[in-house]
């Protein structure tokens, strides 16, 4: 059983790696392509939402649970089987 973690990566393209590790180049674990492409796409798509900040609340919304529904498919799909934390964005605010 792995234990990992999906979160933005919003300076580069490791948005999963294992729960206790520093992100690493590539995968941690064998997946499907298609599902990376996928992972990669949501990671790029969620960078530039954090990055444009306040503008963003809805599309971050949106984003978050594409989040989730990816690590549950990542989960699935893990040789061995996996449990997935996924690590959701949200907007800061110092009001």
């Amino acid at each position: 059983m792995k234990y990992l973690v999906l979160g933005c990566d919003p300076v580069g393209d490791r948005p999963l790696w294992e729960e206790n590790e520093l992100p690493d180049a590539g995968m941690p674990v064998p997946l499907p392509a298609e599902l990376v492409a996928e992972i990669l796409a949501w990671n790029e798509k969620m960078a530039s939402a954090v990055w444009a900040g306040t503008e963003a609340a809805s599309v971050l919304t949106h984003l978050n649970a594409e989040g989730e529904s990816l690590a549950k498919r990542i989960a699935a799909a893990v040789p061995g089987g996996a449990k997935i934390q996924y690590r959701s964005e949200r907007l800061s605010s110092f009001d």
